[in-house]
């Protein structure tokens, strides 16, 4: 990033922390929050602050193990655990070897496992069976808090696998992807239902705004169902340069989580360390009576 990026970055993000802080501190005002929050440890879908998700982006042992040691350092709410990144994960039982090492680093930190098919900027194709393979292994053995499952697969499938949760404090996140355009905030509304519908205990829905309008049919969209669906958490998210100001502001338009990177982010204009991103959702406004 040459040196007019980056000071164009550090202005936006001081005046989108003052304009966040700001609003969060108005006397009486809380954010739109679910009816129903989701508790995994000491992380709380749903609370008063969006959660902060980092992902883990490495792709040999090795490498997710130093990743999670560095991120680990950052004390973040949530991590993703994006397998589709694994050179092994194909191999069911390396796989669910290396979840567990990944819990032994961050015994405390809840875990989103995704495994992102490519279609949906995942990082490879992976064989559906060895996918749902690996998927049923990790619940098996209680190993994720959420698991991710893309709405393309259809309520069927869907909702076959959501039986394999019953019994598990393990819940369901039902994704959907739009890397070209925003829908309208009447068909984001609908997919985010859709994805209830199919057995998701939380909407997630990404979208690539390309104008500033886009960013504001998003944000109606996103806000719109959590005014008609006041019992489920949403994670949602702009992509591109338009959408990374969702990532910030999303909070107070009905979003529960947010990503940020910790060593690499899963999503090149994911908000570039996760430290940053808290101090803008937490930081308080000086007060000038």
């Amino acid at each position: 990033m040459n040196f007019k990026k980056l000071a164009a970055a550090a202005a936006l993000s001081f005046c989108l922390s003052a304009a966040f802080s700001s609003v969060q501190a108005a006397e009486g005002y809380v954010r739109p929050l679910p009816a129903s929050p989701i508790t995994a440890g000491k992380t709380v879908l749903g609370s008063t602050q969006p959660v902060i998700a980092v992902p883990l982006v490495g792709e040999t042992r090795e490498a997710i193990l130093k990743e999670a040691e560095t991120v680990k350092s950052l004390n973040p709410d949530l991590i993703e655990v994006r397998a589709d990144f694994w050179d092994f994960i194909e191999d069911t039982d390396k796989s669910i070897a290396m979840l567990k090492d990944i819990k032994a680093v961050m015994p405390d930190v809840p875990i989103l496992l995704t495994v992102r098919i490519k279609a949906e900027r995942g990082h490879q194709d992976v064989d559906t069976a060895k996918k749902f393979a690996f998927y049923e292994r990790a619940v098996a053995e209680k190993l994720p808090a959420f698991i991710d499952v893309e709405l393309a697969y259809g309520p069927e499938v869907i909702q076959n696998f959501k039986k394999k949760l019953a019994g598990t404090y393990i819940k369901l996140v039902v994704a959907y992807h739009d890397l070209k355009a925003t829908p309208s905030s009447e068909e984001i509304k609908a997919i985010m239902e859709r994805e209830i519908a199919a057995g998701g205990d939380v909407a997630k829905i990404v979208v690539k705004p390309n104008k500033e309008e886009d960013v504001l049919t998003f944000l109606n969209g996103t806000l719109s169902f959590r005014r008609a669906n006041p019992n489920y958490p949403i994670i949602a998210s702009g992509s591109g340069d338009v959408g990374r100001i969702t990532r910030l502001i999303g909070g107070l338009f009905g979003i529960d989580l947010t990503f940020a990177s910790g060593v690499k982010g899963s999503n090149p204009t994911q908000m570039p360390e996760v430290t940053q991103l808290a101090a803008v959702q937490r930081s308080k406004p000086r007060r000038h009576d």
